[in-house]
């Protein structure tokens, strides 16, 4: 027994024979009509059609073997050497053909002697397999005989080619109902769609110019239902002069093919007269020949409405705007001028006190003393009252200059001033303090204050202690000062920075309720923010933030404080 060679074209006819999709389908009568038909003309006992795959033979049909749809080894197959050979391949005597001696497919009770077959060719000359007739005894077929398997051969391949067309199709109507359903589901998507938009969507005809479709939002905006609004023109839903208008554009559009987005426009329809912005488009058909007007009209009139109600309102805002400018300006006057003339008798009033305790104090006793002192006391913190309140007005018409500002420097010459006044006990810890972009006068201003109210609050703790410290973080420099003194009750922050508001008496600690609304102004005017965080007994810490990158005045918010916490 000889194995059968690989045909030098295995690759292209495995690749044919796949195209078909015929391998190990259901028994099929017109392919079993087939064989039958050739063993009868050939008058033998068994016929078959075969296909051989890559390691097996399959019988699409067989007649008289009663295998069925089996398959055997392509090594034992004889349609696989018969494959090789042209067009038509027989062995008078199997037994006597050293190729199929001892093959296992000729043992058992059927002993077959016979083999004749017409090959399964494609166009291309792909042979698939064979239309074979086998006999158990040794014979011939006659030249008719030959001529007929070869006809019945043809045979197989159209209905192997009508099979594979029906099953084309078969994938091809699954596929158009697939598409078919797709295609109804993205209708059906598509119109929810545009019922769905807010804004009237209307399609008219190119040439009548007539509404063919609209949605919810246009028969709401129209005031009709769309069975009144289908099939009309614009002269019958709005009259003629807004019709010439709309119909006007309509033809831009149907003309000129642009995209066309109206002015805001006054409608007239059954809900009064509507402000509408309307988009227009041509639709083509696939030949690209307009046959439609797509339109998108929002109503507008609300906001329109609106628009006109903020511009009243601006001009509101800008006279009250002038009005308090005015005022702001009378308010300095006034302020130069009251300053001005309260510290001309605050003067004499403090004068009048020394002199009359430089003269007449040995005269007095005690208690005259002491009330010469308080008149005396007072006059000098009314006097910085008055100093303060000056310096907190003027800061509001101060332009921020800004250049880098040494914190570092700064903060060292404001502890060098403020050290005289630094009870010798007072110990102050500077830290490492980033650069910033701000203006330095007023800076200064902010850390006089901070550390002066810093070392007052303190001066009673048994080891008076101030610390300051810097930190860059989040797109801003951190500057803080803490202090282990008196602290104060953080149910009383909103008054913390607010003018003449003070969270201790001046019985416990002087001062005029100036200091740090001076510098929450300085800091906001520089776009930063300033908080604090206090319990009673156990210090305060005030902490302000600046802009890494220095803002202008003008685009700085106003002012803001973080949230209070302990």
């Amino acid at each position: 027994m000889l194995t059968p060679d690989i045909p030098h074209n295995e690759v292209e006819r495995l690749r044919a024979l796949y195209e078909y999709d015929i391998l190990d389908t259901p028994a099929d009568s017109l392919f079993d009509g087939v064989a039958e038909l050739a063993a009868t003309l050939c008058g033998t006992p068994f016929a078959a059609v075969t296909l051989i795959d890559k390691d097996r033979q399959w019988f699409k049909a067989e007649h008289g073997m009663g295998v069925g749809q089996s398959d055997i080894t392509r090594d034992h197959s004889l349609c696989a050497h018969a494959i090789l050979q042209e067009e038509y391949f027989e062995v008078p005597d199997l037994s006597l053909d050293e190729r199929f001696v001892g093959n296992p497919a000729l043992g058992g009770e059927v002993k077959i002697r016979f083999y004749g077959g017409s090959q399964l060719t494609t166009d291309s000359g792909a042979t698939l397999g064979m239309l074979c007739v086998m006999d158990l005894q040794p014979r011939l077929l006659s030249p008719a005989q030959q001529r007929a398997l070869s006809q019945l051969s043809n045979m197989v391949m159209a209905l192997l080619a009508t099979s594979k067309r029906n099953r084309q199709l078969h994938d091809s109507r699954a596929l158009l109902d697939r598409r078919s359903s797709e295609l109804v589901s993205a209708n059906l998507f598509l119109d929810s769609m545009i019922e769905h938009i807010p804004a009237a969507v209307y399609i008219k005809d190119a040439t009548l110019l007539r509404y063919v479709r609209v949605n919810r939002a246009a028969e709401e905006m129209m005031g009709m239902s769309r069975e009144q609004v289908i099939g009309k023109g614009a002269a019958e839903l709005f009259g003629q002069h807004q019709a010439n208008i709309l119909e006007e554009q309509d033809r831009q559009v149907a003309v000129n093919n642009p995209a066309f987005e109206a002015v805001d426009q006054l409608i007239s329809s059954r809900r009064g007269a509507r402000v509408l912005h309307t988009r227009k488009v041509p639709v083509s058909d696939a030949q690209g020949m307009l046959t439609h007007i797509l339109g998108i009209a929002e109503d507008v009139t609300r906001q329109k409405a609106m628009q006109a109600e903020i511009l009243d309102l601006n001009d509101v805002l800008h006279a009250k705007a002038r009005d308090l400018e005015a005022m702001n300006r009378s308010l300095e006057v006034f302020s130069a001028a009251a300053t001005h003339d309260l510290r001309s008798p605050l003067g004499v009033i403090a004068g009048y006190a020394g002199l009359l305790e430089k003269k007449y104090g040995p005269l007095l006793d005690d208690k005259g003393r002491g009330y010469l002192s308080i008149i005396g006391g007072r006059a000098k913190s009314m006097a910085q009252l008055i100093d303060d309140l000056l310096a907190f007005s003027k800061l509001g018409h101060r332009a921020v200059s800004t250049s880098t500002v040494d914190m570092q420097a700064l903060v060292t010459s404001v502890v060098a001033e403020l050290q005289p006044d630094i009870a010798i006990r007072t110990h102050i810890e500077l830290g490492p303090l980033p650069p910033a972009q701000a203006d330095a006068a007023l800076l200064q201003q902010v850390w006089v204050n901070l550390l002066s109210n810093a070392i007052k609050y303190s001066r009673q703790a048994p080891s008076p202690l101030v610390e300051v410290s810097g930190r860059t973080e989040g797109g801003e420099v951190i500057y803080t000062v803490r202090d282990n003194g008196a602290g104060f009750d953080m149910a009383g922050y909103d008054k913390l920075f607010a003018v003449f508001q003070r969270l201790h008496t001046d019985q416990e600690f002087e001062g005029t309720g100036i200091g740090l609304p001076i510098v929450h102004r300085i800091v906001t005017q520089h776009g930063g923010r300033v908080w604090a965080e206090s319990r009673v007994g156990h210090g305060a810490v005030f902490h302000f933030a600046l802009p890494a990158v220095a803002q202008d005045a003008s685009e700085a918010h106003e002012a803001h404080k973080a949230p209070p916490g302990v």
